[in-house]
């Protein structure tokens, strides 16, 4: 090689080098996401990675070659807007400890409680004003703030059927207003009392919640203001109406929970079920959000905590399968209409992705930088533990 060649591809190899990097961390385009949280952990077999042995069968989508459960009919149709991560893995086959490494990308750990991602999106990107950058309706999700401003955990609505009930007041807005003043008069003088930041934190807490209770945005909460429209009337239907309302009304992360998806008997019926009360409700929020031309800078990530085995056992169900399972994303940046990683509908064969991995992709299409170390009580953590964002999903 003369001194020439040698130049050329020494400079070619760091501009490859260069351009890697800037695809980690360019500019993204998500601004909020909804996160419909499938509890209990659906089969991939029955949902997105059919093979021989599914017992719902599946149908051809909108896009050539790639098939789903034929119980996701609306959701097929609109393919060319979902891409599948079918290789997921990891090694936690308990539903509460899984469903926090789902939500927070780390396992959990002795005297250290990791935040929500939706927390960690409003604390990296900020809030939006009065309503609360992180919202789950619907059910537990196994983790709060952890080690970030109380202020930046969920808020959590317990019940599907009605979630608007929490915000209502159940008093006239002067007597509120007195109210406040003199919980802010006690937490004041007890502040000066016992200077702590767990006492700032609560503070500040409650003055978010009366923000929001005597704010025009609580509006996004009536549900009364708006018909159901293609979202149906179920509870999930309505839920997921919601999540695009306090999305537009300035929340950065939205987490609406469906559950019952644990299927160790009568795996069929269940999933079918299941599949019909998601089916509807998913495809509605993508239209809608593409119909306001929110869904550009919104990502929509439907997931469960891991998979089923690949065998029905002698009850007709599927039990817990952490080795291959799938998740499905839209928007936010994300291109529709890929699929990442493969199975032979027990292993991964192509391509295998961590949950790290996920996170980092995450992380990604907000342009936050998963590396990025934080204080965790003391010591520095990274946002996510480890993994690289799997860019052909962008």
């Amino acid at each position: 090689m003369n001194r020439r060649d040698f130049v050329r591809i020494s400079l070619g190899s760091g501009l490859l080098a260069r351009i890697g990097a800037a695809q980690e961390t360019r500019a993204a385009r998500a601004k909020a996401a909804i996160l419909l949280w499938l509890a209990g952990a659906p089969s991939q077999l029955e949902t997105f990675d059919p093979h021989e042995g599914s017992v719902i069968p599946p149908v051809e989508t909108a896009v050539a070659g790639v098939r789903i459960s034929s119980g996701l009919p609306r959701i097929a149709r609109q393919m060319k807007q979902v891409s599948l991560v079918r290789s997921l893995h990891s090694r936690d086959p308990n539903h509460a400890t899984a469903a926090y490494l789902l939500h927070t990308g780390w396992r959990r750990a002795a005297g250290l409680q990791h935040p929500h991602i939706g927390s960690v999106l409003t604390r990296e990107l900020g809030d939006r004003g009065e309503i609360p950058g992180c919202v789950v309706v619907g059910g537990d999700p196994q983790c709060g703030a952890g080690y970030l401003p109380a202020e930046t955990g969920p808020v959590v609505f317990d019940r599907l059927d009605a979630p608007t009930e929490d915000v209502k007041p159940s008093t006239s807005r002067e007597r509120l207003e007195r109210r406040w003043k003199m919980l802010s008069s006690l937490d004041r003088r007890f502040a000066e009392e016992r200077a702590a930041e767990a006492v700032e934190e609560r503070r500040r807490s409650t003055e978010r919640a009366y923000r929001l209770l005597t704010s025009e945005k609580v509006k996004a909460f009536d549900l009364s203001r708006e018909a159901p429209g293609r979202y149906g009337t179920s509870p999930f239907g309505r839920a997921c109406q919601l999540a695009r309302r306090l999305v537009e009304a300035g929340s950065r992360f939205v987490e609406v929970q469906l559950g019952d998806w644990d299927s160790h008997a009568d795996l069929e019926p269940a999933h079918r079920r299941l599949l019909e009360t998601l089916d509807g409700p998913w495809s509605a929020l993508l239209a809608d959000l593409a119909d306001r031309r929110m869904l550009d800078e919104t990502l929509v990530i439907v997931m469960g905590e891991f998979g089923r085995t690949p065998d029905l056992n002698r009850a007709a169900g599927r039990d817990h399968w952490t080795r291959a399972w799938s998740a499905a994303l839209s928007g936010g940046g994300i291109s529709g209409g890929r699929v990442v990683g493969a199975t032979d509908g027990r292993e991964v064969t192509d391509r295998p992705v961590t949950v790290p991995d996920f996170f980092a992709t995450i992380c990604r299409a907000f342009g936050v930088d998963p590396r990025k170390e934080v204080d965790a009580l003391g010591r520095p953590l990274p946002l996510v533990d480890g993994g690289k964002p799997v860019l052909e999903l962008f």
